[in-house]
C-alpha cells in the first residue's frame, strides 16, 4: 500500500545494450544476401557515374619572374592542356598597368591554343609572381586584371613566385629557396603560416642570385684594380670577360650599364661567363660561387628557426625547393652551402629538390583550391631530391677525409725527405 506521501516510483527504462560483435555477424550475413549484393553494384554504379568535378573547366597558373614567365592551363581533372612562355612580370619593374597587359595577353595565347572563344574567360587564374608580396599591390593587380580585361579569367589568386614553386612540389609545406636573377626564399608551415627571408632586390639584398654574383665579380675587380681592396684571388680570368662581356675597354665604358641604361637582367646574365670561369678552374670564380652557397644557407638557416618540428623530424628531414638558374652550379655552391649550415648547429637534417616541373602547376593548384576543384597532385612526380645532409653522417664523413688527408701528407712527407718509400 502506497503512503500519502509517497508517490510511486517510477521504473527506469533500461538502455538497451547494444552488441557490437553482433551488429558486424549481422552484417556479414547481410552481405551474403543476393538483394543486398545487387544493392550494393548499383549503388557503386550510381556513384561512379556521379561526376565529381567538371572536365570542362580551365584553370591557369602563371609563374612570374624577372626575366621571363610560365603559363599552364589545366582542365578539371588536372591535365595539363597547354603551356605558353612569356616576359617579365615583376610589376615593380615594369608597373601594374603592364604587367596586367602581358599577363592577359598570355592568357589569351592559352585560350587561343585551347580553340577557346576570346569571349570565353577561365574558369580561375593563380599568379605566382616575383614580386607579388604584399597584399595591397596584389589586389591592385587583380582589380586591374577584371576591369581591363574581364574575358581573361572569372577570377585570380595571387601569391608571390616562392609559394607557387613550393606549393609544385611539397603538400603539407617546407621551404623554398629562389636563386634566379635575384634571391628569395619562403617557409610554409603545415599549418598554413608563411614567413620569408630575403626577397628585397637587388638594392637591399637579393644574395646568391645571379646579379649579386655578377656585381659580386664587378665589385672584385674595380676595387683590386683601384688598389682599394685586394681581391682574394686574381682578377686575371673575370677581367677580360667583363670587357668581353660587355663589350668595352675599360672601367669607365661599364657605368653606363650600371646606372643610366641599367637593366637587371643584363648585369645578371653575367653570371653565366663567371659560371663558365668555375668550369676552367679559376680561383676567384670558385670563390665567389662559394660565397653564393654560403648566403643562399644562411636563407634556409634563418627559416629553419621557424619551421614545425613536423617539418624538421619528417623522412629526410627539412624539405628545401631549389629554384633558379643559379643552383644549375650547384656543385660550385656546395662547400660554401654546406658548411654553413654544418658551422651554425641548426638544422640536422635536410633534403634538398629540385623541381621536374614548370612551377606555374603550383599556381594551378592555389586556382583550383580557390574554386574548390579537387583533383590528385602528383607531388612526388614534380620533384626529384639532389642533395641530403645529415650531421652524424656529415661528421663521419669529414672525419674519414681528415684522417685520409693526413695520411696523404705524412706519405708525401715521408717521400719528400726520402727516408721511406
Amino acid at each position: 500500500m502506497v503512503g500519502k506521501n509517497k508517490k510511486p516510483k517510477k521504473t527506469k527504462k533500461q538502455k538497451k545494450i547494444v552488441d557490437e560483435y553482433q551488429l558486424r555477424r549481422e552484417l556479414r550475413e547481410y552481405t551474403k544476401m543476393p538483394e543486398y549484393a545487387d544493392l550494393v553494384q548499383e549503388t557503386a554504379v550510381f556513384v561512379q557515374d556521379k561526376p565529381q568535378y567538371s572536365e570542362d573547366l580551365r584553370i591557369g597558373g602563371i609563374e612570374g619572374g624577372g626575366t621571363h614567365s610560365t603559363l599552364v592551363i589545366l582542365d578539371g581533372k588536372g591535365a595539363r592542356l597547354t603551356e605558353i612562355k612569356g616576359p617579365n612580370t615583376n610589376h615593380w619593374t615594369i608597373g601594374i598597368d603592364e604587367t596586367a597587359a602581358r599577363l592577359s595577353a598570355m592568357i589569351e595565347k592559352g585560350k587561343q591554343d585551347l580553340d577557346m572563344p576570346k569571349s570565353v574567360p577561365l574558369d580561375c587564374v593563380g599568379l605566382s609572381l616575383s614580386g607579388c608580396e604584399e597584399e595591397t599591390t596584389n589586389r591592385q593587380l587583380v582589380e586591374t586584371l577584371l576591369q581591363k580585361y574581364p574575358n581573361s579569367a572569372k577570377d585570380y589568386v595571387v601569391s608571390s613566385d616562392t609559394l607557387g614553386s613550393l606549393r609544385t612540389g611539397l603538400q603539407s609545406g617546407g621551404i623554398v629557396l629562389i636563386a634566379g636573377t635575384g634571391s628569395n626564399a619562403l617557409l610554409l608551415n603545415p599549418n598554413g603560416e608563411t614567413h620569408g627571408c630575403g626577397g628585397w632586390g637587388h638594392m637591399m639584398g637579393d644574395e646568391g642570385g645571379a646579379y649579386w654574383i655578377a656585381h659580386h665579380a664587378c665589385k672584385y675587380v674595380f676595387d683590386d684594380m683601384d688598389g682599394f681592396v685586394k681581391a682574394p684571388e686574381p682578377i686575371s680570368y673575370v677581367w677580360p670577360a667583363m670587357r668581353s662581356y660587355f663589350n668595352v675597354i675599360d672601367r669607365n665604358s661599364i657605368l653606363p650599364y650600371l646606372y643610366a641604361n641599367f637593366d637587371k637582367s643584363i648585369i645578371a646574365g653575367f653570371a653565366k661567363e663567371i659560371a663558365i670561369g668555375c668550369e676552367k678552374g679559376d680561383p676567384l670564380c670558385l670563390k665567389i660561387f662559394e660565397e653564393a652557397g654560403c648566403f643562399l644557407a644562411k636563407h634556409v638557416i634563418a627559416l629553419s628557426k621557424k619551421a614545425h618540428n613536423d617539418l624538421k623530424l619528417a623522412y629526410g628531414g627539412l624539405k628545401v625547393i631549389c629554384v633558379g638558374s643559379v643552383w644549375e652550379s650547384w656543385k660550385f655552391m656546395k662547400n660554401g652551402f654546406v658548411n654553413e649550415i654544418h658551422d651554425t648547429r641548426v638544422v640536422d637534417e635536410l633534403s634538398l629538390l629540385r623541381l621536374l616541373t614548370t612551377s606555374a602547376l603550383g599556381a594551378c593548384y592555389l586556382a583550383a583550391e580557390k574554386i574548390n576543384v579537387p583533383f590528385v597532385k602528383p607531388y612526388e612526380s614534380n620533384v626529384e631530391i639532389f642533395f641530403h645532409y645529415k650531421r652524424d653522417n656529415y661528421l663521419e664523413t669529414r672525419t674519414t677525409e681528415l684522417k685520409n688527408h693526413t695520411l696523404v701528407s705524412d706519405n708525401n712527407h715521408v717521400h719528400e725527405n726520402g727516408e721511406s718509400t
